[in-house]
């Protein structure tokens, strides 16, 4: 792909893909839109939810342009390396690693980075993707290398039951391993119910992340370096390094993964607070959510006085969508669903929208919802 092509098909993305979208007709990307809007009001209550579609909006087209970047070379003259120390790259040339990276950015470009530098690694991710992907992975691999054989270059499926000593296979082998620490495979949808699991801080609130990348870290007594990509601009995309965190034998290994775990996150959350637009994992972040905050005293302040005598939905605290046809109130700060009846929901999607006379309710009704929180004075 010539660089030309890739800046025509790049704009394209950027100046066509969010207009194609047809939220409120596609019940699945409306559904989805309302769980991003709950993980928004969790984690970053401060952001209002009227711009909570477009971050929905951009998170999808983020994740385009990252299909679309890994795929030459090209785009790698639109990154730029933040604290990548001569030590962090001689490390990586040098000695196996574990490379811990987030669904931020552009992610899959820090692949292109490793070809770049010729430095071998082994990226593990889940059954699914690897399904899906993995061929095409070793064929742009080897497009870009032109290497045949793909020796520095192999998939591990994350989801195996003997993954960890095969992880441990390859490090011994001077193999390096990419894995990322919020993927929604291996350790995900059952990571609040696995030991492979512990609880961290994060934003406004708590998750069940994965401790297993440190804990074999701690095994293999190899370090984690941490990468995460960000934009600054449609034409600046950043790649950015931490400091690696080296395991401390002298430290229980459990003990060692809690708290290098929570360590990777609080180096992180500053890149997915600014901008939360780029981050892949508000996607399904509801999977492994730990709500702690009830988010009470910003809700009282968010509730509007009584000024007029229209009414609308509370969308802070509710949203409102179909699942496989039947229509569901969903409480955002605890992810619980309601059925509800099409009535209702006509009625509050309308008022969503556009709000609507008290009158439009009975008083046994207005009165029910406004209680719950449901509705609110404009």
């Amino acid at each position: 792909m010539k660089q030309s092509i890739y800046i025509e098909a790049r704009n394209t993305l950027i100046n066509s893909f969010k207009d194609s979208l047809k939220i409120k007709e596609n019940e699945y990307q409306h559904g989805q839109l309302n769980m991003v809007s709950a993980a928004l009001v969790n984690y970053l209550p401060d952001i209002d939810t009227s711009a909570h579609e477009e971050i929905y909006k951009n998170i999808l087209l983020h994740k385009k342009l990252s299909i679309l970047e890994q795929s030459t070379y090209d785009s790698l003259e639109y990154v730029e390396m933040e604290n990548l120390s001569p030590e962090i790259l001689t490390q990586l040339k040098s000695k196996p690693t574990i490379i811990c990276t987030f669904h931020t950015g552009s992610y899959r470009l820090l692949n292109l980075f490793l070809i770049n530098n010729k430095i071998p690694f082994s990226l593990v991710i889940g059954k699914d993707i690897a399904e899906q992907e993995g061929a095409s992975f070793h064929n742009q691999y080897n497009t870009l290398t032109r290497n045949n054989d793909a020796a520095d270059f192999s998939i591990i499926d994350a989801e195996k039951p003997n993954v960890g000593l095969q992880m441990l296979r390859e490090l011994k082998k001077g193999r390096s391993l990419v894995l990322y620490m919020d993927g929604n495979t291996g350790a995900g949808a059952a990571t609040t119910k696995n030991d492979n699991r512990c609880v961290v801080n994060f934003l406004n609130q708590q998750l069940f992340a994965r401790k297993g990348i440190a804990f074999l870290a701690h095994a293999a007594n190899v370090p984690i370096i941490i990468a995460a990509s960000y934009r600054k601009s449609w034409e600046q995309i950043r790649l950015k390094f931490f400091d690696p965190i080296i395991p401390d034998t002298k430290i229980e290994r459990g003990e060692f993964a809690e708290a290098a775990t929570q360590q990777i996150y609080n180096m992180v959350a500053p890149i997915i607070k600014q901008y939360p637009e780029q981050w892949e994992a508000w996607l399904y972040i509801h999977k492994v959510a730990n709500i702690v905050n009830s988010n009470k005293d910003l809700q009282k302040s968010k509730r509007r006085s009584v000024v007029s005598g229209k009414i609308c939905l509370d969308s802070f605290q509710f949203g409102i969508f179909k699942l496989n046809g039947a229509p569901i109130l969903l409480r955002k700060n605890s992810y619980s669903f309601y059925e509800i009846n099409h009535q209702l929901y006509n009625l509050l999607s309308s008022c969503n929208e556009t709000p609507i006379n008290r009158e439009a309710l009975d008083d046994a009704l207005f009165n029910q919802l406004y209680e719950q929180g449901v509705v609110q004075y404009q």
